[in-house]
């Protein structure tokens, strides 16, 4: 549940279940072109793709309904797709309307062209209602029958929305598109602003109707794809929206982040008699340091918290009912760690942001649509701590709340006034180091070279332990033998004979930036070792597990992202069998970095061997130290990636001595 949700809920009546149109809606009588017979021209390469949008028409409608005295919200969307595949036809065969809990689809049409130019409309009353995989619930599904290949699909519909001074709409997705209309309508009091992510700006339209409108409107918006290293979501174009202005009070901003600020830290601080109580009862059960160091104090109230307190959205916020059901959303932890920080004398700062896998936080923009997830900064450590979030710990935060921006809300007294400002500020993102997943691999050939024995140990800390670590202790155990052996398999796939197999650092609520995850064990491989005629080929590179590789030919649409910063560090021993040498050792020595800084390059792959007798040691040191990389200099990035991927092939040569 969004943070700002029940604050809306009080600023706007309950939406009933709507039916029919009000008459007066600028889109009310809304229809298609009732005489067009004949499918619109699309080109040679057009028809090449599985679908393209012909038409994508969408327009918000903020509505003062005068018999109930408040506002609505209404969206009209009309869509019209060429399907040229079967791919095309399984995805588009089918109409999805959102609607409200409570509501149904006001209106809505569908008919498909056939290449031959018959006509089927399909009646409301005709479709066929489908439940999707999640139970129906929040969208209507309904078949549209008779769609064959070459075929439009044209379908319109308008819908009641919950109300909301906020709102984004994604203007692109995988399929090609052309004539896209994005509108938004609202009443002569109302005057919103809208900002275009990765697009043109909206204009100023005042000629719909006599309402106020924002409106966007695009000859062709191409396709987006899946790209490694990226964040397609956040790339495509999309629109935010939100209430800027009302007529009856003046030029004074609505919404403003100070306003966010001033509502988002009383409600996070304001505790009522039965909220006093409570969190007194969890301080008295928890026994929390009064005195010490500083961390430890913070640390020990986040573990009492998550320990003992379950993460539940559709639960209560109000620490009454935190406290007597063990059950919170994540504004309750927040609120319910907050009151103990404040209790213990514990100086934080509420922050409030977005995910950038999605929709990154824009300081300059100042929509509540970014107030989604809640952390507290402590500014005496200059850490952060995600309270909805159990598995995380001090120190970290999910890694798409960093590398981003925030809104920093800090609680100030003028008297015996308590108030708060905020401010934008920076969230920075772990370092590599604090990321490991390192590999320490042993490996001894059986004396007739028909298998290898590897002692393996694998370290994961950071975002990499916080797969396993925090659950390790919830999976029962006879399950845990199965997983240790699938994770040493993720190194050696072919593994098998797994013997003295270990794990450290499992015990409930252990932090992965002190204490990461640690699997250790022996194992033997069939496979790592092979025999070609009178040689032995040693697949050392294997060891590294599987790789990602980079060999796109498209063209690289968007700046390189990654989720964390992150480093590999593997060391791999052997010893070179009795009477054999090994012809390409200088194989393993690679160094490719990225970065203006040779010495201290942002990315960089080096590994390299040193020779002590019959005994090699390998070190491989893979580091990715920035979270973003320009796309114009997109081939010195994959040269690191593509580094990992070509060493994971290497093979060392055994050539028997002669």
């Amino acid at each position: 549940m969004r943070p700002l949700f029940l604050f809306l809920l009080l600023l706007t009546a309950a939406v009933a279940p709507a039916q029919t149109l009000p008459p007066d809606l600028v889109h009310a009588g809304y229809n298609w072109d009732v005489a067009r017979k004949q499918r619109l021209p699309i080109s040679t390469a057009e028809a090449e793709l599985p679908a393209i949008i012909l038409r994508d028409f969408t327009s918000i409608e903020y509505y003062y309904d005068k018999t109930r005295k408040d506002m609505r919200l209404f969206a009209t969307e009309h869509r019209i797709v060429r399907v040229n595949s079967s791919d095309g036809i399984e995805r588009f065969n089918k109409i999805v309307v959102p609607v409200l809990e409570t509501g149904a689809p006001v209106d809505i049409k569908a008919r498909t062209i056939s290449p031959r130019g018959e006509v089927h409309e399909v009646k409301a009353a005709d479709m066929k209602e489908l439940k999707d995989q999640e139970g129906g619930r929040g969208f209507r599904v309904f078949a549209v029958d008779g769609v064959e290949k070459g075929s439009e699909v044209e379908y319109f519909y308008t819908r009641e929305r919950r109300f909301n001074h906020f709102g984004s709409e994604v203007l692109q997705t995988d399929i090609a598109a052309r004539d896209v209309v994005f509108e938004l309508i609202s009443p002569e009091a109302l005057t919103f602003e809208a900002h275009v992510y990765n697009g043109p700006a909206v204009t100023v339209d005042t000629t719909i109707a006599g309402h106020k409108a924002l409106r966007l409107a695009l000859k062709s918006v191409p396709a987006v794809r899946e790209e490694a290293f990226a964040n397609v979501a956040a790339q495509r174009m999309r629109a935010e929206y939100k209430l800027a202005y009302i007529a009856s009070k003046g030029q004074v901003r609505q919404f403003t982040w100070a306003d966010a600020s001033q509502y988002l830290y009383r409600s996070m601080t304001e505790l009522s008699k039965d909220d006093v109580k409570a969190v007194a009862k969890v301080l008295a059960a928890a026994k929390l340091p009064t005195s010490g160091a500083l961390p430890e104090r913070i640390m020990a109230a986040e573990n009492y918290v998550k320990l003992n307190f379950n993460l539940e959205e559709g639960a209560s916020p109000a620490l009454s009912q935190v406290v007597a059901t063990h059950n919170a959303p994540e504004g309750g932890f927040t609120h319910l760690l907050a009151a103990i920080y404040r209790t213990l004398g514990i100086d934080f700062e509420v922050v409030v942001t977005s995910g950038r896998d999605a929709a990154p936080f824009d300081g300059s923009f100042d929509t509540w649509n970014y107030l989604d997830h809640f952390a507290l900064y402590f500014p005496a450590t200059g850490q952060y701590l995600a309270p909805g979030r159990p598995e995380y710990r001090y120190g970290m935060l999910p890694a798409d709340w960093t590398a981003g921006s925030g809104l920093f809300i800090k609680g100030v007294k003028l008297g015996n006034i308590e108030s708060a400002v905020g401010k934008v500020k920076e969230i920075p993102a772990l370092s590599a180091e604090q990321s490991p997943q390192n590999i320490d691999a042993t490996v001894v050939f059986s004396p007739d070279l028909s298998s290898s024995t590897v002692k393996l140990r694998q370290t994961l800390g950071g975002y990499p332990a916080l797969q396993i670590q925090p659950f390790w202790a919830l999976i029962p155990e006879a399950k845990r033998t199965e997983l240790m052996q699938q994770l040493q398999k993720g190194v050696v796939a072919d593994a098998t004979n797994f013997q003295k197999m270990t794990v450290q650092n499992v015990e409930r609520g252990v932090n992965p930036l002190d204490k990461p995850f640690i699997i250790e064990g022996q194992l033997d491989s069939p496979s790592l070792l092979d025999k070609a005629g009178p040689r032995y080929l040693f697949k050392i590179g294997t060891l590294l597990g599987p790789q990602t590789e980079l060999y796109q030919k498209e063209e690289r649409q968007f700046d390189v992202e990654n989720d964390n910063n992150r480093r590999y560090l593997r060391t791999i021993r052997f010893d070179v069998p009795a009477g054999y040498t090994v012809r390409n050792l200088n194989d393993l020595n690679v160094d490719v970095k990225a970065g203006p800084d040779a010495a201290k390059p942002d990315y960089d792959f080096k590994s390299s061997y040193v020779q002590q007798g019959q005994t090699v040691i390998v070190t491989v040191d893979e580091n990715y130290r920035q979270i973003r990389w320009p796309k114009a200099d997109f081939e010195a990035f994959r040269a690191v990636v593509n580094a990992s991927a070509n060493w994971n092939k290497v093979v060392l040569v055994l050539d028997k001595k002669s």
